[in-house]
């Protein structure tokens, strides 16, 4: 996968709460209906609020909403927040960006280049509202 657990997991907790949009979910929810493990969803979760995505209220009640419009966030948008951008700046062979394409570029840099360019693309282009529907299939599999 080109970003980690953490993205992925943000990605799938915002697609719920577009889903179910108007009613604070509790954690111990998404992560079930998930299958992503609590105690790291509540620190994404609470990263989220922090950085204005998401509603936090505390106690018996509470739980977490949407604080932005679904179709105003991007996937990419959730790979910045999560602070993962700068992996994309991977060479796929390399570790470590590659400085020296410029001067010696390894033998699939400029094809990698492409494809990079192609799913970056995609990934600003997809919202969280998009993946709405996809949530929608999810849920329908789990309901007799």
């Amino acid at each position: 996968m080109i970003y980690s657990d953490t993205v992925r997991y943000a990605l799938m907790a915002l697609a719920y709460l577009a889903y179910n949009k108007g009613r604070l979910v509790k954690a111990d929810e998404i992560a079930k209906a998930q299958g992503i493990p609590k105690p790291f969803l509540s620190k994404i979760l609470h990263e989220l609020a922090k950085k204005d995505i998401l509603y936090s209220v505390k106690g018996p009640k509470g739980g977490f909403t949407l604080k932005v419009d679904p179709a105003s966030l991007s996937m990419w948008d959730v790979v910045v927040l999560m602070g993962e951008e700068g992996k994309f700046d991977a060479c796929v062979l390399m570790p470590n960006k590659c400085e020296v394409y410029e001067t010696n570029p390894c033998v699939i840099h400029n094809r990698w280049e492409k494809l990079k360019k192609r799913i970056v693309e995609f990934l600003k282009e997809t919202t969280i509202a998009d993946l709405i529907s996809v949530e929608d299939k999810h849920i329908k599999t789990l309901i007799p």
